[in-house]
């Protein structure tokens, strides 16, 4: 019984708190899913709930860290002069670890980092996204 009523509050403060995994703010008043900070990010990534790496991605823009972290592109120094909606287009999150991609470990920002377009192909093409699963034991 006890297990089942510590079950139960712990389900009651997952519906209390922002959606974003390792956010421990309450929700905003009147807001369905996200504390007051990722309510305003949701503009931004209106599918933020269900692709919960773009909240990682806006707090990087929100912080002004546009940096690749695997080449060190600084995109912002880089193309001086670009729309800032292009340098952001130009950057994707990337989960450094894909085999807990949707988990509750695997949406972390532990496992996310931000890579130029570049990086993030040549780490997908190693990892074998490209090439369908039926074939991917043979390239190994």
């Amino acid at each position: 019984m006890k297990k089942l009523m510590s079950l139960k509050r712990k389900k009651v403060h997952n519906r209390k708190c922002c959606k974003v995994s390792w956010c421990n703010e309450l929700k905003a008043f009147n807001a369905n899913a996200f504390c007051e900070t990722h309510q305003q990010y949701k503009q931004y990534a209106s599918n933020a709930t269900v692709r919960p790496w773009l909240m990682y991605k806006i707090e990087k823009v929100v912080n002004n860290d546009l940096i690749c972290e695997h080449c060190g592109l600084d995109m912002i120094k880089h193309y001086k002069n670009a729309n800032l909606k292009a340098i952001i287009t130009a950057m994707d999150v990337d989960h450094i670890n894909p085999l807990i991609k949707g988990t509750p470990e695997g949406e972390q920002p532990s496992n996310y980092q931000l890579l130029c377009k570049m990086c993030h192909i040549i780490k997908s093409y190693e990892e074998g996204d490209y090439t369908p699963k039926i074939h991917k034991n043979d390239n190994k």
